[in-house]
């Protein structure tokens, strides 16, 4: 008489398979998610220093003068509203810095020091992305600076 041997596999044989495939793939799995975590995140800040340059060279187009006003400028507006969609906000603040020392009887002399600020607005993003600061100072053409 033959014996009938089966030949398949055993419930145990089976489980260890798919424990040894899941060990295999959860760190490659892993891999992926940080590293779509960094693509992500790399995104966000060249987004922001692409909002932030321009803001500060428009800063630098407009001059002296019209650059002190430039968050009443329509190109600069135009540029909050396309950070503000794509989910940054842009805030200008403008400050006027007296030239020390002075020679005697001189006029007072000011640099307009032109500071924009790129912040995300995704909360997420906030722990990677830091808010992101440029500054650029102008002068004025009216004055010689030696």
């Amino acid at each position: 008489m033959r014996k009938r041997r089966n030949t398949g596999f055993s419930l145990v044989e089976v489980l260890i398979v798919i424990m040894m495939i899941s060990a295999g793939i959860l760190p490659i799995y892993s891999l992926m998610r940080s590293g779509q975590k960094r693509i992500v995140r790399a995104d966000t800040r060249t987004m922001a220093t692409l909002f932030g340059t321009s803001a500060i060279e428009l800063a630098r187009t407009l001059g002296y003068d019209k650059a002190q006003k430039l968050h009443k400028d329509d190109d600069f507006i135009e540029l909050t509203k396309t950070a503000d969609k794509n989910g940054f906000e842009l805030r200008f603040e403008p400050t006027l810095q007296p030239v020390t020392p002075l020679p005697p009887k001189a006029k007072p002399m000011f640099l307009l020091r032109i500071k924009i600020s790129v912040i995300s607005k995704h909360k997420k993003a906030e722990s990677d992305v830091p808010v992101l600061t440029f500054v650029t100072i102008l002068t004025d053409p009216r004055y010689n600076f030696y």
